[in-house]
């Protein structure tokens, strides 16, 4: 929809041209500073048109590279960006997944250790004293 308001302006402009350059044909001199020359007026309006149009075009088109090796560059960048989270998060995750395992060892270990006081403690007979095995790794020196 944009471009279509933009391809009709500027066939009112065009048009509006054309007709003001019809309007004004006699023809006049035109002094270019080192020479002096007489053309139709109609021909003066319709190059200073083209002249202006070629100028916007030229303006326009390096801003429109200049915007798109911008463009590029961004797109680049971001891909950077998106590969670089992703190594980011990968790593994380083998981490944690690490964590993870040994602290489920860990329990597991735990686990094991309770199940087997537990036995032991089942293993006693009332009435009778406790039997203590000689660890020398329980009491500090």
């Amino acid at each position: 929809m944009k471009n279509q308001w933009r391809v009709i302006v500027g066939i009112l402009l065009v048009l509006v041209i054309v007709l003001f350059a019809v309007a004004n044909n006699m023809t006049v001199p035109i002094n270019f500073g080192f020479t002096s020359i007489k053309a139709p007026l109609i021909l003066i309006i319709i190059g200073a048109a083209l002249l202006g149009a070629l100028i916007i075009l030229l303006v326009s088109t390096s801003t429109m590279f200049q915007q798109k090796k911008e463009l590029k560059r961004l797109r680049k960048e971001l891909a950077d960006f998106q590969q670089n989270n992703e190594e980011k998060f990968q790593e994380q995750r083998e981490v944690l997944e690490r964590e993870y395992a040994n602290k489920q060892a860990d329990l597991a270990l735990r686990e094991q250790q309770i199940a087997e006081a537990e036995a032991k403690t089942a293993a006693v007979v009332p009435g009778e004293p406790p039997i203590i095995e000689n660890r020398q790794d329980t009491f500090p020196e």
